[in-house]
């Protein structure tokens, strides 16, 4: 199976280019699903035709659904909202703020992309399309996994125990809910699909993420923003796709500058994001809906190139081993040392860029060597552990 995602900036294409990529696939034989997670669905609107909550027949070869939310989040979130809602009933919410509350925000899209083990395991197609939310609720959604792993190992099997020991007497001397083991094993199941969800999104073989431009000078630094994260959490981009270029035979003088603003900043964007390779969409002159115009779409997009392939397969994070010593080398292009903050603690290297932070899970042969040198070299971070005068 396949997977590809894409994401960027509101507004910048990300749905008509899904569509289009998903028809290109299924013109050429592969059994296609397009799926959107964005809560604020136009999938249907692009197709132009009604899509549902379960795959949809859109035409031969490809299929369509729009998630409906709030199934996924009963589906998953069912046990845990219910006691949510009662905790805060208690504390004195009304009952319409405490089901609002029992719901964190960017659930919705992680719930959404929760379907994509049950694909996997049931074999059901050949290539995955998502449509993603722009670039804010796709990093929410992507980081959720390593936020629920640091919260299931360090803290959720103590708080359960406890919670076993005192719940006979908790109960005779207070009122208030206390979570039941259903709770906690609804906790450990989502954890379960979380932790799949991410392992499929971080095979390289399998997913990849294309992040969505305009030739704008705004979108192009989100994007890069967008790529230094990625990476830092170790998802793999495998291209670029720039939309609404606006064409060489349009000679109305209105469009010559932008046409040179747009110039410059396509030619910022090939030297930031090389060596991943940029496909170009031209804008057209009418809106882009139907079968038959996204087939156009599709083939003007990847020429004669195959959509499932992988673009660029360099992993955003590996560890080499030279004389003793280990190197971790970790992909950050667009940023700088100056930027960046580190620190091991136990079996964790924490590492934050700007705003972003990571707890990164060290293998074993990592945690007892003593952190040496870092430095950024080119676009990587690399991170030395061991060597001479470790002792171990």
């Amino acid at each position: 199976m396949r997977i590809i995602l894409f994401t960027g900036k509101g507004g910048v294409g990300k749905t008509t280019v899904s569509a289009a990529t998903a028809v290109k696939c299924a013109n050429l034989g592969y059994k296609t699903l397009v799926l959107s997670t964005d809560s604020a669905h136009s999938l249907a609107d692009s197709f132009d035709i009604e899509i549902g909550n379960q795959p949809t027949l859109i035409t031969d070869n490809l299929h369509g659904e729009e998630i409906d939310i709030n199934y996924e989040i009963k589906r998953n979130w069912g046990p845990i909202q219910n006691f949510m809602q009662d905790f805060l009933k208690y504390r004195g919410f009304g009952s319409i703020i405490a089901e609002e509350l029992s719901v964190f925000p960017g659930m919705e899209e992680v719930f959404s992309l929760l379907q994509l083990k049950d694909f996997y395991v049931e074999d059901s197609y050949d290539v995955i399309i998502i449509d993603c939310a722009p670039t804010g609720d796709a990093f929410r959604l992507l980081a959720v996994p390593d936020i629920a792993k640091w919260y299931m190992e360090r803290i959720f099997n103590v708080e359960r125990i406890l919670l076993k020991a005192v719940r006979p007497v908790a109960k005779r001397l207070v009122d208030m809910p206390l979570p039941s083991d259903s709770v906690f094993e609804s906790m450990e199941g989502l954890y379960k699909n979380l932790i799949g969800m991410k392992e499929l999104l971080t095979d390289i073989e399998i997913s990849s993420i294309r992040l969505v431009i305009n030739p704008e000078k705004m979108v192009i630094k989100e994007s890069q923003r967008a790529f230094t994260f990625l990476n830092l959490f170790g998802f793999s981009v495998d291209a670029i796709i720039a939309n609404r270029i606006i064409p060489e035979d349009v000679k109305d003088p209105f469009y010559s500058k932008w046409k040179d603003i747009q110039k410059k900043h396509l030619t910022e964007a090939d030297e930031s994001f090389r060596p991943l390779p940029i496909f170009y969409l031209n804008l057209l002159d009418q809106e882009i809906t139907g079968i038959e115009l996204l087939s156009k779409i599709g083939d003007n997009l990847y020429d004669r190139k195959d959509p499932t392939e992988v673009f660029y397969n360099e992993k955003p994070i590996d560890i080499t081993e030279s004389n003793g010593s280990y190197c971790l080398c970790i992909k950050l292009p667009f940023a700088t040392k100056e930027n960046i903050d580190m620190w091991k603690k136990g079996e964790e290297l924490v590492i934050k860029v700007d705003k972003y932070k990571r707890n990164i899970h060290l293998p074993r042969f990592l945690t007892s060597l003593k952190m040496g040198n870092v430095t950024m070299e080119g676009k990587e971070l690399k991170i030395r552990f061991g060597g001479e005068g470790d002792g171990n």
